[in-house]
């Protein structure tokens, strides 16, 4: 097949795909459908704009069943902190005999005699034995470890009297007031204080 011919057939095929493609544009009639309606916009919902009740809160029930916890009154605390000053130096704790008795004294059961265990609110009682107020924490600290290194379980705490910040250094805690009243006399004269028994509270 020569050239001519084939290039006769190519344009034929050519023309008759164009026809296959713009005939139906062409002569083909367009389809006709029935024109868009949009139909009314629906009326704005009427929302109930009355105030909303807040929460109720629960927390005046349950402050209601907790126990009440006992606090040192703020006069017999603040007579303790006076009592025991201590000046940021001194060393009179090197003097301090080491601690003989044992640090954890056993639950004693003469619950219906001596001291009681539990308070009115059915929480645990314990004491301590306030033996220092500084003005410094690394005072505090001083103290807390001389004490600790002659097996006394001793602890420092924060508090704020106007817009001071002191450290109450305390002995404690423990359920038997003789094992702290035991101790007193020595820590006494150790810092020359006058140590104060007061309920541990946390």
């Amino acid at each position: 097949m020569d050239s001519l011919l084939k290039q006769r057939l190519v344009g034929a095929s050519v023309l008759v795909a164009l026809g296959v493609v713009f005939w139906p544009l062409i002569f083909t009639q367009p389809d006709i459908r029935d024109p868009l309606v949009l139909s009314e916009m629906p009326a704005r919902p009427v929302i109930d704009q009355s105030p909303i009740q807040p929460p109720s809160d629960p927390s005046e029930q349950i402050t209601a069943q907790l126990p009440i916890v006992e606090v040192v009154p703020e006069a017999l605390q603040e007579s303790a902190d006076n009592r025991t000053v201590v000046g940021d130096e001194g060393d009179g704790l090197r003097e301090l005999e080491p601690e003989t008795s044992p640090l954890e004294v056993p639950i004693r059961e003469d619950l219906d005699g001596g001291q009681p265990l539990i308070d009115d609110s059915g929480l645990p009682i314990f004491w301590v034995l306030q033996v220092a107020t500084v003005g410094r924490e690394s005072r505090a600290e001083e103290i807390v470890t001389a004490l600790r290194e002659r097996g006394y379980k001793a602890f420092y705490s924060r508090f704020m009297r106007v817009d001071q910040e002191l450290f109450r250094v305390q002995v404690g805690p423990n359920s038997d007031q003789a094992y702290l009243r035991s101790i007193k006399e020595s820590i006494d004269t150790a810092l020359q204080v006058d140590s104060q028994l007061l309920r541990y509270v946390q």
